[in-house]
């Protein structure tokens, strides 16, 4: 009888070594994002030209985002690069760039969300114009088009002293002769 169980536990140990071996010795990587407030606002907002948008939180009270993504499309070869600003402090996060990426199958990041949409919960984001800016000037490197979806380069996971506040800004910079299109933005109120 105990040498029937203790074959049974070294028969499990052995499966779980194959199991686990594997993603130890080659590196496996496994994403999952799963958030219970991650909020997602449809914008569909055209740019040709760089500028500013605040986002402006509902609450009263100052929010954390720790976590900002968006999706929409490029259209042209110039490059675009998108930050998100804490106007509280100097805080910068990179959310999107198109720079140096490879041209053909759209990027796409995995994660589940939870509709924002109109109705507005405490700590929503209220989207307005802001400012136009210069454009600083091309990499000089390779600029992909085409759709992206859910990506976060640098603000997948932000910092709560660089970003809680009510005002955040998205310094969207567009290359002239490009158009890039904010289909939507996701974020995390933490």
């Amino acid at each position: 009888m105990e040498k029937k169980i203790l074959h049974r536990i070294e028969l499990a140990f052995i499966v779980i070594l194959l199991i686990a071996l594997p993603l130890v010795l080659f590196r496996s990587s496994i994403t999952g994002f799963v958030s219970s407030d991650t909020r997602a606002q449809v914008l569909n907002i055209t740019f040709n030209e760089s500028q500013t948008l605040n986002l402006i939180s509902s609450s009263d009270e100052p929010i954390y985002i720790n976590f900002f993504s968006m999706s929409g499309d490029v259209i042209g070869d110039g490059d675009v690069v998108v930050y998100l600003a804490n106007k509280n402090t100097s805080a910068l996060s990179l959310v999107y760039t198109n720079i140096g990426q490879k041209k053909g199958a759209p990027l796409i990041t995995g994660m589940a969300v939870a509709q924002g949409g109109n109705n507005l919960k405490p700590g929503t984001l209220l989207i307005e114009p802001g400012q136009k800016l210069d454009w600083p000037g091309s990499s000089g490197q390779n600029s992909a088009s085409g759709s992206f979806t859910a990506v976060c380069m640098d603000s997948c996971y932000l910092d709560a002293g660089n970003f809680t506040s009510k005002n955040f800004e998205l310094g969207v910079f567009v290359e002239p002769g490009t158009i890039f299109k904010l289909q939507e933005i996701y974020y995390t109120i933490g």
